[in-house]
């Protein structure tokens, strides 16, 4: 063989391997775009342009955005709440993102008793002049990396303010160092494993290979229990140090890029009055002696070594679920080093606590504040701003505009329904075996304090206390107690108390939902009863919510027939019986039960108040032939109907409601 053939022969096995390479390769990018033209890839936005109103483009905050972080628990995922507002931001608007976990979510007070909503109720009050957003993306069972990926995306909607509240969760929140193994323990591997699952290919795959049967209803801290232990000198607590580093110094670093204000908040916890957590090892320094020693300091008023040692207790814990000393530190180092304000909420938490030490006064379990510990992360935002230059900055005269923090959880809500289902949901949590092992005195304080509000309520009362129980701890949402509540003071004709409720309610949830016009249905009912009609702002106020309810519906935001009921309800209110009809006769094909027989009572009453006796009769008949159990409601239309043919066959008496 010639010498000079050589050369075109090795160009050839190069090409040959070039090739056997080339076609895996592509037959996997063919694979990866057409799941993608089959909706598979990418992640979901936080935030959602839900469409054009008369204020404005409407963008709502979006679970599926914060869900999408949750590749390794699919079937439990964090939840964000759905706030909104629209674009573009108004000249005199101020708009205030604060981001972070349950702790800054609010949990477990409703939405309307969060840090948020006092910080927002304050700084109206501070500044009013301008109308004052805060749009609370905090996430539970986060890390600080889907923090950073969330606060990325609030930077393109105009903020004026930046508020970061995070560092409890880089152990065991989703892309925690404990959560996704070594890959947690880079901060550039965090990229690289969202990178990696928004491929179509690895989340149809995800789709296919994962189990069919969620795991049921059990709690995040019950399924972390067998594999929470974290030694003394285990390689993560470095890793979730840095990580949290790295990712808040990120966040501050892009805040200050686009010219956004932001305050990184120091994590405040439960020092004094939860034990350590985890199972201790044999040769393990002991978490839990340190806190017996801590506990003997405190209660020989020996304050300064008593923190001490509760903070190495919590340090020591092998179940880190509350921020360490470390991480702080880390917040600290990272706000520094950018020079950026420091909120310092743990020591303002220190300076309110009896002894200086964290304990129930403002900690309702080991990271979540109670209602004045959510005031006060609020107070000590607002202090901090006065530090600040620009537009966040907040002036002597402004600040003397705050109340103190019991008006504005009155004006917030503060009720005794929320105080029991914060009770419950904490009686809940700590009744989780490993957690009454190692603080028995801590279910036993809630169960004490919702035992004594139980036995409070008379029987009617009690029973829909007990309807709440059903639903357990950190679903995505739920509906809020002081409704069940209203409820009941309504049947009983308690119209003054079921309007405070009802008020209470329309603050607890979204207010694009269909539960939101419901509340402002039931109060507006409630101020007819009262003052015998409605007046032009409550007209007003009905007519806002039925603007509303339309756009749910053209956007496609609600398939359950309970938008169109309410529609049909507010129309009523506003005594158009004709408008009504169409939406309550659309519900009605929707719903079932006694929501059916609802919506079938209020089209009786639209037919009647528009004179069509004979469609109102033909309803009612087909109610008493067809509706099973319901068959003595629509008998009870039925008499009420011939009754009022009766007396007065032009009447516009209405059937009942």
């Amino acid at each position: 063989m010639s010498t000079k053939s050589l050369p075109r022969s090795r160009a050839k096995t190069a090409f040959f391997w070039l090739l056997l390479l080339a076609l895996p390769l592509g037959a996997l990018l063919l694979a990866e775009l057409a799941l993608r033209l089959a909706g598979y890839g990418g992640h979901d936005s936080v935030f959602r342009r839900a469409g054009k109103t008369h204020l404005g483009e409407l963008v709502i905050t979006d679970q599926a955005g914060a869900i999408s972080y949750f590749f390794a628990n699919r079937d439990r995922p964090g939840f964000n709440d759905q706030y909104h507002f629209y674009e573009p931001k108004g000249s005199n608007t101020l708009r205030v993102f604060t981001v972070g976990e349950s702790a800054m979510k609010g949990f477990p007070q409703p939405r309307n008793l969060a840090s948020t909503a006092f910080l927002e109720a304050m700084l109206q009050d501070a500044w009013p002049e301008r109308k004052v957003e805060v749009i609370n993306l905090g996430t539970t069972a986060v890390a600080s990396y889907p923090v950073l990926g969330m606060m990325t995306e609030a930077l393109e909607f105009s903020p004026d303010l930046v508020v970061i509240y995070t560092g409890h969760n880089e152990f065991f929140g989703t892309y925690g160092v404990a959560s996704i193994g070594r890959a947690g323990g880079k901060p550039w591997l965090l990229g690289v494993t969202r990178f990696i699952h928004s491929l179509a290919i690895v989340q149809a795959w995800t789709k296919l290979t994962s189990p069919k049967a969620p795991e049921g209803n059990v709690t995040l801290m019950e399924r972390m229990v067998g594999r929470a232990y974290v030694a003394p000198e285990d390689w993560s607590r470095a890793a979730a140090a840095n990580n949290l580093y790295h990712n808040v110094h990120e966040m501050i670093r892009r805040c200050q890029a686009r010219g956004v204000p932001v305050l990184v908040c120091s994590q405040p916890s439960n020092e004094r009055d939860l034990a350590p957590i985890g199972q201790e090892k044999p040769g393990d320094p002991s978490a839990r002696a340190q806190f017996q020693i801590a506990q003997s300091l405190y209660a020989s008023n020996q304050f300064p070594a008593a923190l001490a040692a509760f903070q190495k207790a919590r340090d020591l814990d092998p179940m880190p679920w509350r921020a360490t000393s470390a991480a702080n530190e880390a917040l600290r180092r990272a706000a520094q080093e950018l020079n950026a304000p420091l909120c310092d909420v743990e020591g303002a938490f220190h300076t309110n606590s009896p002894g200086g030490a964290i304990g129930w006064e403002l900690m309702d379990d080991h990271v979540h504040p109670t209602l004045r510990g959510q005031a006060l992360i609020a107070e000590t935002i607002l202090q901090s701003l006065t530090h600040q230059t620009g537009a966040v900055s907040l002036s002597p005269a402004a600040l003397a505009r705050v109340g103190d923090w019991q008006s504005y959880a009155r004006r917030l809500g503060d009720n005794k329904y929320d105080r029991y289902a914060v009770a419950h949901m904490m009686r809940v949590i700590f009744d989780v075996p490993f957690m009454r092992e190692t603080n028995p005195g801590a279910y036993e304080r809630f169960n004490r304090i919702a035992t004594e509000l139980e036995q409070a309520e008379p029987p009617e009362m009690l029973e829909v206390m007990r309807e709440y129980q059903t639903v357990r701890p950190h679903a995505g949402g739920k509906r809020p107690i002081t409704s069940l509540a209203g409820r009941v003071m309504l049947k009983q004709k308690r119209f003054a108390e079921a309007l405070e409720l009802y008020e209470i309610a329309q603050r607890g949830v979204p207010h694009y939902t269909s539960w939101y016009m419901e509340y402002v249905y039931f109060a507006l009912a409630c101020r007819e009863k009262l003052n015998g009609n409605l007046s032009e702002a409550d007209r007003a106020t009905a007519l806002d919510a039925i603007k509303q309810g339309e756009f749910l519906l053209q956007r496609g935001f609600s398939e359950t027939g309970f938008t169109e009921r309410h529609i049909g309800r507010l129309h009523q209110l506003r005594r158009e019986f004709s408008e009504a009809i169409p939406f309550l006769q659309v519900s009605r094909t929707k719903l079932t039960g006694t929501d059916l027989v609802a919506a079938d009572q209020a089209l009786a009453v639209s037919f009647i108040k528009t004179g069509q006796f004979n469609q109102a009769r033909e309803l009612i008949n087909n109610g008493i032939k067809k509706s099973g159990q319901y068959a003595p409601m629509y008998q009870a239309m039925l008499q009420e109907l011939e009754q009022i043919q009766k007396s007065a066959p032009t009447t516009n008496a209405p059937v009942s409601r």
